[in-house]
């Protein structure tokens, strides 16, 4: 032990920083670099072989991997040429296609996979850009956000949200309703748009990856293929709203429908699949598994019930710590970890527990400083060609304001 930490913990605080500083100072590629980092943490021994790499057999990547055939489907069949010009519309300005973009998304967003959404915008976006004469990695960075914000809204916008609630019921006994997060999603979304749009400027203009596929706009649409490629699109979101089958589960067999009824060939769905993505996935996976194993992120959590007896002083760390955690560990990982401690906290001090229920929410959910924080920043931050660094500029003041949002809104909505 080492100032309280195994050897262990200090291998992966190194092996992070090193991921870090390789992706923020050299011009290493972010698949290499994660790579790399599942490896050392390997041949290290903080973790054995198979959880060093498992999160390539994850039904998470699973997902991302299967939702680039549908979107191959989507993209051969004509059907994205046919969301761009009914869905988009066509803005005169920068921040008017900011705002055309990320309301519909985070709507959409609200009720599916916030990862299945921006898949299926990413090219939709690309396409619109050039149409706008705008660098695509102008929108593409407020998509992502855009889709992880539209998860606030509900209980089933994101998995966070739903772990959370179904602990509160079996805590307290309380159920929430659908819509329970939505007054304080709602605030932080359209402050977050509005930050967005005044920062717009600080968006970079990057070369996006191509990946040697055909331009979007040489694609002949054949109008019966794009009317099943949209069928089968929605039946996809339809029956993964309803609960039908999982997620995972549905975006599979839209995939394999895609290849049966030839809106793309089997080829055509192969090539569409960004390994680079994939690659990225899994090693944030490998990372966020060895801070949990390691006790990493135990040690900052457990230390915060002593800082003080003031609610709104130890929902306001909750909420920081939340939001640091959750750019390294997986969102889902953050909320079930961080959830006993706001509990317990909350009952210790005698205050109402939704209150810090909801904050946590929101809190984990809070994932805009890095590239590696959620799946959606992952898919664009191989598309767009961005920079490691390119959402710290950002991400880091839109995290300060939503965090100072999240806890007023919360306090307003639901008080101690």
């Amino acid at each position: 032990m080492i100032l309280g930490l195994s050897i262990d913990a200090w291998i992966t605080i190194f092996t992070i920083f090193g991921v870090f500083l390789t992706l923020l100072l050299t011009k290493v590629r972010a698949e290499v670099a994660f790579f790399t980092a599942m490896a050392v943490l390997c041949v290290t021994g903080v973790l054995d072989f198979e959880t060093s790499f498992k999160g390539l057999a994850t039904s998470s990547v699973l997902l991302v991997a299967v939702l680039f055939i549908v979107i191959a489907g989507l993209r051969y069949a004509g059907a994205l040429e046919w969301l761009v010009s009914h869905l988009m519309g066509q803005p005169k300005t920068h921040a008017m296609a900011l705002v055309r973009l990320m309301l519909p998304v985070g709507i959409l967003s609200s009720f599916m996979s916030n990862t299945a959404t921006t898949a299926l915008f990413q090219n939709v976006v690309k396409i619109w850009s050039k149409r706008l004469h705008i660098s695509p990695s102008k929108l593409l960075i407020p998509l992502a956000y855009a889709a992880s914000l539209g998860g606030l809204l509900t209980l089933i916008g994101t998995p966070p949200n739903l772990i959370i609630s179904s602990q509160y019921a079996i805590d307290s006994g309380v159920y929430m309703n659908l819509l329970e997060p939505f007054p304080v999603g709602i605030c932080v979304m359209l402050v977050s748009v509005v930050v967005v749009i005044l920062m717009r400027n600080v968006l970079p203009v990057r070369d996006g990856q191509d990946d040697a596929q055909p331009d979007f706009m040489d694609v002949k649409p054949d109008k019966r293929k794009t009317a099943i490629s949209l069928v089968i699109l929605g039946a996809m979101l339809v029956a993964s709203s309803c609960g039908v089958l999982p997620l995972t589960s549905c975006c599979l067999i839209a995939g394999m429908l895609m290849v049966m009824t030839k809106c793309c060939t089997s080829e055509q769905a192969f090539q569409e699949v960004n390994w680079r993505v994939i690659i990225i996935f899994s090693g944030s996976i490998c990372i966020g598994t060895a801070i949990d194993k390691t006790g990493l992120a135990k040690v900052v959590v457990d230390n915060i019930l002593n800082l003080s007896s003031n609610p709104v002083v130890i929902l306001t760390v909750l909420c920081v710590v939340a939001a640091i955690l959750t750019e390294l560990l997986s969102d889902t990982g953050c909320a079930a970890m961080i959830y006993p401690i706001a509990y317990e906290a909350a009952v210790t001090l005698n205050v109402n527990p939704l209150t810090f229920v909801i904050a946590l929410m929101m809190s984990v959910s809070n994932s805009y400083a890095t590239p590696i924080a959620t799946p959606p920043n992952m898919i664009v931050y191989a598309s767009g060609g961005y920079r490691f660094a390119d959402f710290a500029r950002i991400g880091i003041p839109l995290k300060v304001v939503t965090l100072a949002t999240i806890i007023g809104a919360t306090l307003f909505f639901y008080p101690l």
